[in-house]
This record gives C-alpha cells, sequence and structure tokens, in this order.
C-alpha cells in the first residue's frame, strides 16, 4: 500500500507535536530547521513543509521566512471556527451550546465574586459599561458590543484562564445570540431596561463579594435571554 505524502505530513505533524511536549518547548522556542526534520523522519522537505503548515493552521506553530518555525500559543480562534461551522451546518444541539455558557458564565460570575471579595481585584470600570449600555439601548450594535465587554470583563475578573478560553471559543456564536435576544426585544416593543438591570443586578453581587448571589444572578440573566435567540434574527 503506498502511504499518500497527505498521510503523512499529518503523521510528522503529530510527530512534531509529541517532539515539542517531548522536549518541553516554550513559546517563542525554535524547531529543527526543514533539512535536519526531514533527515528524522525520514521524509522529503515538502512533507515536512506541509506539516508545518498545518501545525501553523492551528496555532501551534509561527513560520518564518528564511528561519526555523516557533511553537505558539494557539488561541481559540480554532475552535471558535469549528464551533461557528458546526452552528451554521445544524450539526450542534444550539440549546446545549447555551447551556454550556450559562453553566460557565455563571462560575465566573461566581469566581469574580470570591476574587472580590478576597481583595484580589475590583470591577470598577464595569458600572460605566452598564451606564453606557442604558445610554445605547437603539443602538443595537453598540448595545452588543458593551455587552461583550461586560461579560469579558467578568471572565478576566475571575482568574480562570481555562474558562476564559472556552468562553472566547464561544464569540462568535454568542454574538449572533446577542443580536437574536435585541431583535426579540425590540419585536416585543420591550425596550432593553430589563438587560440593563440584570447586568447591573450581577455587578452589584460581585463587587459585593457575594459568590452565590452573583452566579444566581448571572443564571437568571441568562436563562432569561435565552428564550429569545432565534437564529434567523
Amino acid at each position: 500500500m503506498t502511504v499518500s505524502r497527505a498521510t503523512l505530513a499529518d503523521q510528522v505533524a503529530k510527530e512534531l507535536i509529541a517532539r515539542i511536549e517531548r522536549d518541553g518547548l516554550r513559546p517563542g522556542d525554535e524547531i529543527p530547521p526543514e533539512a535536519e526534520l526531514a533527515r528524522e523522519f525520514d521524509v522529503n522537505r515538502l512533507v515536512i513543509r506541509e506539516a508545518v503548515r498545518t501545525l501553523v493552521a492551528r496555532e501551534i506553530l509561527i513560520s518564518s521566512q528564511g528561519r526555523p518555525s516557533r511553537v505558539r500559543i494557539p488561541s481559540a480562534r480554532v475552535f471558535a471556527e469549528m464551533l461557528d461551522f458546526r452552528v451554521a451546518q445544524q450539526s450542534l444541539d444550539l440549546d446545549d451550546l447555551l447551556e454550556t455558557r450559562r453553566l460557565i458564565e455563571s462560575e465566573l460570575a461566581r469566581r469574580a465574586a470570591e476574587r472580590v471579595k478576597q481583595g484580589l481585584v475590583t470591577l470598577d470600570s464595569a458600572q460605566e459599561l452598564v451606564d453606557r449600555m442604558a445610554a445605547s439601548a437603539d443602538d443595537r450594535e453598540r448595545f452588543v458590543e458593551l455587552d461583550v465587554r461586560f461579560h469579558a470583563l467578568i471572565a478576566e475578573a475571575s482568574g480562570s484562564t481555562f474558562l476564559q478560553l472556552i468562553l472566547t471559543s464561544l464569540e462568535s456564536v454568542l454574538l449572533r445570540a446577542r443580536r437574536s435576544t435585541y431583535a426579540a426585544r425590540e419585536r416585543r416593543n420591550e425596550g432593553h431596561d430589563a438587560t440593563v438591570t440584570a447586568h447591573g443586578r450581577i455587578l452589584h453581587a460581585i463587587q459585593a463579594g457575594e459568590p452565590h448571589e452573583a452566579a444566581a444572578a448571572m443564571e437568571e440573566h441568562l436563562r432569561e435571554t435565552q428564550r429569545d435567540v432565534t437564529w434567523d434574527a
């Protein structure tokens, strides 16, 4: 059986990841040059090039002209693109995704309140975002932008890098959800005071250093907004 070059490139990509882990390479560290890798894996340089391109696309490596590729820290982009594609293809259950968001953000709010209670962080700038949301209720894109920034600020205050990464990977999908809930309230002529009030309630609980109340306020808010999510808005 003849092994295709693409298959060889995939195998080499896996071996390169294993080598990075085994050698303890850190972001910015270089991997060996193409010629050296080709000899090591007993393949031609085109296979190495394809393997490197695969890892660059996955943000595991940075490719530099005229010098060996370097290790990098992958962002949430690759996972985010996969989630967005699956939502578009309707191969991912939206209720499950939004339920996941609710669980994550409730925990982020709880952790943020706990860290405020310990004196590790403050969220003084968050009140300004809430005030600006109230003043921007007639501008959908501005309102949604401020909403995203408010939730991102809480995530940052939580100190949980992993949960932040997951939330960031949901960003493009959640942006559509936020626009959908905004449109649903507009259709019902409800306005957006309830959303602003909910954000204020979440912020108050966090600033008061009340983890249980902060998580409950976040959960109540996201349960309320979830009912308005339609993907044709």
